[in-house]
């Protein structure tokens, strides 16, 4: 049967690994010119670890992983250090839970599909016609075609979701934050560490291959466009411009420069969707069930998510109705557990008040005093 994929990240490409191993003809259809580099170290957790494993790319997903490091200073507005923070103590579901960079994980993914997948990039869906013989198909470029199936692996800002499902209005739940991410020059030294004041952290990693900056604010929606990078780059100066200590001033400047590499800005969000399939299309990952970033779930559920859509439509005979309540029962439970962790995150990464602050604040020091008396 015929299979397109549109989106070519974690979701998109562990569905066209999936549908090509069982056997099906997978087109992906990806809008950028080819993978999307940069981006935050991602998490292949609890099950994801086990698709990992029946696709063969968990030992080398393992090799490759962000190794944590020392803890890291955690300061005041007055970039002056009131705490210390060690990610093990809240990342990880398992012990077994593996950070990559997105960058790795997609290009491990990459070269785990069969031969013979069709990737067109600078392309992506115009319209979609569903019918009893398939799913007709416009592309941008003008071209056409008919398929069987067509999932939407095209993120939080999902096309397929919009032309299948309606406007993203209707899913799509700001979570009452935005983040920024930029990967940070080389030619100076910066100081690994989290800065926060009421609603707003600001912080220094390795992200595996370089320093990166993040900014995680809080806020209710903003109405602008979210293709538009030059208004994404005022508001993050907006958000940057309550705090002039530590680092701040450098990283506003690492934000505002056009040539930065790994630059992004969006709402921290979830995907909220009464079903994921209508007819012969389906949604997965952020376009279906996004976690939100303060979740730590997104790659787990893109990778779950495209392996059991694959393997339930194919053991249904490629019979979406026969499928869809299958796909759903077994889903649904799992994404309702991810988006729950968001809840977790958020009061962890972005207190919103000073007395929260210096609630968490504490909860670190405790922490760090229970583990070096275990030490």
């Amino acid at each position: 049967m015929d299979v397109l994929v549109s989106g070519a990240s974690m979701a998109g490409l562990s569905a066209a690994y999936w549908f090509a191993r069982l056997g099906h003809r997978v087109r992906v259809v990806e809008r950028a010119e080819g993978l999307r580099p940069g981006g935050a170290p991602i998490d292949v957790r609890g099950k994801a670890l086990g698709t990992a494993q029946r696709m063969g790319i968990l030992g080398t997903i393992q090799a490759q992983k962000v190794s944590l490091i020392e803890p890291g200073p955690v300061l005041d507005g007055a970039g002056r250090q009131v705490a210390t923070l060690d990610l093990r103590w809240f990342a990880n579901e398992t012990d077994e839970d593996v950070e990559i960079t997105r960058d790795r994980l997609n290009r491990i993914l990459l070269e785990a599909i069969p031969e013979g997948v069709e990737f067109r990039f600078k392309a992506s869906i115009a319209s979609l016609a569903d019918g009893p013989q398939g799913v007709d198909v416009t592309f941008s470029d003008g071209g056409q075609g008919r398929y069987d199936l067509v999932v939407g692996a095209d993120g939080l800002h999902s096309n397929v979701r919009k032309l299948a499902f309606g406007p993203e209005k209707d899913y799509v739940r700001h979570f009452g934050h935005y983040v920024a991410l930029v990967d940070l020059p080389s030619d100076r030294d910066w100081q690994r560490a989290m800065l926060n004041v009421p609603g707003l952290t600001i912080a220094v990693r390795d992200a595996g291959d370089g320093p990166q900056a993040m900014m995680l604010a809080a806020s209710p929606p903003i109405d602008y466009d979210w293709r538009d990078i030059d208004a994404q780059r005022r508001l993050i100066a907006q958000f940057l411009s309550r705090v002039d200590a530590w680092q701040v001033p450098a990283l506003r400047a690492a934000f505002a420069d056009p040539a930065a590499r790994g630059f992004y800005f969006d709402s921290v969000s979830q995907t909220h969707m009464p079903g994921w399939t209508r007819g012969n299309v389906a949604v997965i990952g952020d376009a279906g069930h996004c976690a939100a970033l303060l979740s730590g779930m997104g790659t787990t559920l893109a990778m779950v998510s495209a392996e059991l859509l694959a393997t339930t439509w194919t053991a249904h005979g490629g019979d979406m109705a026969a499928a869809s309540p299958a796909y759903h029962a077994q889903l649904r439970p799992y994404v309702a557990q991810c988006q729950a962790f968001a809840h977790e995150g958020a009061p962890i990464m972005v207190p919103p008040t000073q007395e929260a602050l210096d609630r968490r604040n504490a909860e670190f020091r405790a922490y760090a005093a229970r583990y070096a008396a275990a030490a």
